[in-house]
């Protein structure tokens, strides 16, 4: 993407505005959504991450890297796979043995969020 990942742009050298900081949170909140919500089927993506967020031309947040994402069953809503992610933003649910449903994602997300502020 024209605008490398979220991790360039917050840990650069230039800082994002508030407007900008705004924009890609609800940019990536829309992404979640459509994963979890909209998609024929649920996707949990298992990765959201600074590094995992790209940036197009107007600065539009798209997620990016499905390498560990886990595509559910339509009438399926969690799934028991093993440890996924990158520490620091999986949720604790993971470390527990039992299933995991799009609220690893959401709990990811805060962890951004906390980033992006």
């Amino acid at each position: 993407m024209s605008n490398g990942s979220l991790e360039s742009l917050l840990f650069g050298e230039s800082r994002p505005s508030w407007n900008q900081r705004k924009e890609i949170a609800l940019g990536t909140a829309r992404g979640l959504l459509y994963l979890h919500e909209e998609c024929s089927s649920q996707i949990i993506h298992c990765d959201i991450k600074p590094q995992n967020i790209l940036l197009d031309d107007s600065f539009t947040a798209r997620i990016a890297d499905f390498g560990v994402a886990k595509l559910l069953k339509i009438d399926q809503t969690r799934t028991t796979t093993r440890f996924r992610g990158t520490k620091g933003y999986v949720a604790p649910k993971w470390f527990k043995s039992s299933p995991v449903t799009v609220k690893v994602d959401v709990y990811s997300y805060g962890i951004l969020l906390l980033e992006i502020i």
